[in-house]
């Protein structure tokens, strides 16, 4: 049984556990179950340098609702509430590069602190259930152009098992610059059968889960020509 934190304590928290009790069953297929969906779009200029990652992170619908709830009990409304979590996740996500890796030809590729960012609840059409998604927009002062190079991108919690995928292709973009001669590919993850059951045999009190989620961590590569 989870109880609920307050949103103090739990905002804190955010992203940085999952609920393994749910779907565990999910992460005996050939990609974990998708706790965080993603959407990221590479934007080039005019000489094909990469100048900004744009990211978009839906959450589950479970964590959503109770998210959605503890927001409102304490701030009383979405336009107060939103606002304070973005901030809280952006500012404990620092630390930990913002869960996510860039490499352009394995030389890594710090985002840095986004330039704009902010939290919002969406509800697909017809429905009465709402999900919460993060954006955030990275500055990128790339000196070189990407062409005939390989850029590499992971997103993932390096402390625990969060469950974070683009699913397809189709939730990558290449905008601007040559972004026609660019191909996208994704590389999903083949943990052993030992790291599976460890994850498993998991719940949230667990300490030793360091590393854990790079495990399970997809890989999008970008090649520009």
């Amino acid at each position: 049984m989870i109880v609920p934190m307050p949103l103090s304590k739990k905002v804190r928290k955010v992203l940085f556990f999952v609920f393994l009790s749910m779907g565990m069953s999910s992460l005996s297929q050939a990609h974990p179950h998708n706790w965080i969906d993603l959407n990221t779009r590479f934007v080039l200029d005019e000489n094909a340098r990469l100048v900004q990652v744009k990211q978009r992170w839906e959450f589950d619908l479970y964590y959503s609702l109770m998210m959605h709830a503890d927001l409102l009990n304490e701030f009383g409304s979405e336009q107060l509430g939103l606002p304070a979590a973005a901030a809280d996740m952006i500012r404990n996500l620092e630390s930990y590069q913002y869960f996510s890796k860039l490499k352009l030809n394995d030389y890594p590729i710090e985002l840095g602190v986004p330039e704009t960012y902010q939290l919002f609840t969406k509800k697909e059409d017809g429905s009465e259930e709402l999900t919460l998604v993060l954006e955030m927009t990275f500055g990128i002062k790339l000196e070189t152009s990407i062409e005939n190079k390989t850029l590499a991108f992971q997103v993932f919690d390096p402390t625990y098992y969060v469950a974070m995928n683009h699913a397809t292709e189709n939730n990558i973009e290449i905008i601007g610059g040559n972004a026609t001669e660019c191909s996208k590919t994704l590389e999903f993850p083949e943990p052993s059968d030992e790291i599976v059951e460890y994850a498993q045999s998991l719940d949230r009190t667990q300490k030793q889960t360091d590393g854990l989620g790079m495990s399970f961590a997809e890989t999008a590569f970008i090649n520009c020509i």
